[in-house]
Order: C-alpha cells, then structure tokens, then sequence
C-alpha cells in the first residue's frame, strides 16, 4: 500500500511526462496491479485510439527510442512484409510460386510461410524470407519508409545467424528457375542506452559468465517503429504512398487473416495451439475465454525475459492500436530460461488491454 501511495504522489506531483501522467491517469490509475508492474519492469506503452473518422488519439508511457530492449520475433512482421515487397518487384513471382532454398528440406510458397510465420511465429519460415532479402534489404527499407530506429543484424534460432552471405533462393517458374543471392553489408552497431544487460548470462557451451550480456549487435526495432508499422499497414491512405508497404489487395487480405486468425482455423490443434497461444494482449493469461467480438490483428516476441505484443484490436465501436514490451528477466541472467512471463509478462500483457477496452467502453 505505501508502494502505491508513492507512486501516485509521483503522479499527481508531475514528475513523469504528461503524456506517461494521461495514459496512467486513465488506463492504470485504478489498478493496483498495473502500477506495481508498470514501477518495477521496464515498459514502454504505446496506444492510439481509433475514432469514428479514423483520427488518430495518441497515449504513451515511457517510450524511450533510444533505450535497448530485444524485439525477439516481433521483427518478423517487417521482414514478412519486405519480402513481399521485393517478390512484388518481379511480376513474374507470386505468393503461390513454388521456392526452396539451397539447403533445405522443403520447397514451399510465400503463402505458406506468410502462415506459419503469423499463426505460429516460426522461426524457419522467417528465416526463409530473411535469406531471401538480406540484412541490406531490410534496413534500406526501413529508412526509406522512416523508420529511423531499427535495424536488423540476424536470423532467429539458427547457426551463423549473422552471416552476411544468404542462401540462394530458387524460384520454380512454369518454364524456368529464377534464382536470388546476396552478400550483405555489416550492419553497424547499436549505438544506443542499455546495451549491456542483467548480470550474467549463459554462453554457447553452457558456461556461465558473470558480467553483462553486449546486445549492440542483436536486432532492434523500437516501440515508436513497431507501432508505426501497425498504422500504415492498417490505415495506409493517412500517410505518404513511399511510406506505405507495396502489398496487392490479396496479399493484405491474407496478412489479415493469418494475423487475426487462431491456428485451430487453419488446421492446426487446438490442443497444441489453443486460443491464447501468442495472444497475449486479451488472453495471455487465460483468463478470458475466446471472445467472438474482439478481433485481435498481432505479432508478438519474447526471448531473454523480454515479452512485447503490437496488435489492433477491434470491439464493436472500439479500434486501437496497442504496442507494448516489459522485461521479466527477474534474475538477471540471460539464456537460462528462468524468466517471469507467466508470472508476471502476460498477466500484464493481457490486464492492460483488457482495461484500456473497458476504459473505451465506459
């Protein structure tokens, strides 16, 4: 109870910023649990509201662009939309065209992985669209676009995963093979607050070494770009046509639907993949069950104790944009898969959105 005293003379003295006073003043003030997270666990929050007229209503906590923290797999959703991006450059290739990497098991299609990619978060069908474009690729289009705060060094989940040469990628077309290569410049390191974390992390060979974990050469989007992204892609018409995403009506309609869709609709177990599986905003601590009026469009991450979701989020008359991250590496200690997120990473997650919804709805 004195926590909370405290932290609400803070408030009322305006001692954060006005926009982080609003946002708690009328999404967080009236829960206790909120603002005992939101004090203790590194979070940013962004949210725009959706009026009738599509006019954008801002709200913030926290956002600091140049403070580190790991987007995990969140970086999936501009990689999936680039490489659309690029395959919509050879009018020959579609979504259907069938394609293989040099080494790989499979010969797939972009739909296919655009699937496995938003229903699953899998890490190889991004790897897949990674190989495709390369680390030049993505991070040309990221300033092109104006998203002046990310940039992306490496695959997910994989050896070399920063290697600069990519895997040939070949296309089988009706009469032909088109094949793409590139060798990547090196991305140039982070230069931002926060880079050296925790205390101590666990290396490749499982040894434990007791300093700082370097993350200036680990992929990086910050929350004002990931939140960004959510706008153009659904409201592309309120900004420039260079910084729209070069999509055809279908390709943003399949987007969609892997996007708001639950695995179960696709074929996927429901025992494996039940509904709150990478839901967290709403469902992710299971606490709701599936609710039909709520059509949640998202992308999540989480690895080394860090959970973050950006989604829009539809109820009847309410439409928003919700992006937000928090760590819950308690310990401090870095690829020993022992963080908080059940504890304390979706019950947030899933507790802010669902006030903020029943913040609209009042």
């Amino acid at each position: 109870m004195k926590k909370l005293i405290f932290i609400l003379l803070i408030i009322n003295l305006g001692c954060t910023s006005s926009s982080d006073q609003q946002f708690i003043n009328r999404f967080a003030a009236g829960n206790a649990k909120l603002l005992n997270t939101i004090n203790n666990n590194d979070i940013q929050v962004k949210l725009t509201v959706i009026d009738s007229s599509e006019n954008f209503i801002e709200y913030e906590y926290n956002i600091d662009e140049n403070k580190y923290f790991y987007p995990a797999s969140t970086v999936k959703l501009p990689i999936a939309l680039f490489a659309l991006e690029k395959l919509n450059e050879n009018k020959i290739l579609s979504i259907n065209t069938p394609f293989m990497l040099e080494d790989d098991t499979i010969k797939t299609t972009f739909k296919d992985e655009l699937k496995k990619v938003f229903l699953l978060s899998n890490n190889q069908a991004n790897n897949r669209f990674f190989e495709f474009i390369g680390q030049d690729y993505i991070n040309n289009k990221f300033k092109t676009k104006g998203f002046f705060n990310s940039t992306i060094f490496h695959r997910l989940s994989t050896s070399n995963s920063s290697k600069l040469e990519g895997k040939r990628v070949d296309f089988f077309t009706n009469d032909s093979i088109i094949s793409f290569q590139k060798t990547n410049q090196k991305p140039k390191k982070l230069q931002l607050n926060n880079l050296k974390k925790g205390k101590g992390y666990i290396n490749s060979t499982g040894e434990m070494i007791k300093q700082k974990m370097d993350f200036s050469k680990k992929n990086y989007i910050s929350i004002t770009d990931l939140h960004r992204i959510m706008k153009i892609l659904f409201f592309p018409k309120k900004f420039k046509e260079e910084e729209r995403f070069n999509l055809t009506a279908e390709q943003r309609e399949l987007i969609f639907d892997y996007m708001s869709g639950y695995p179960k609709d696709f074929g996927y177990s429901p025992d494996e993949f039940p509904y709150y599986f990478n839901k967290f905003f709403i469902y992710g601590d299971k606490k709701l069950e599936l609710d039909e009026s709520i059509k949640i469009y998202n992308k999540v991450g989480f690895a080394y104790g860090q959970l973050s979701d950006v989604a829009y989020i539809k109820k009847e008359n309410i439409s928003i944009i919700l992006t937000a991250t928090i760590d819950v590496n308690t310990n401090k200690i870095y690829n020993d898969d022992t963080y908080d997120y059940d504890l304390i990473g979706f019950p947030f997650l899933a507790e802010i959105s669902r006030e903020i919804i029943k913040t609209l709805s009042n």
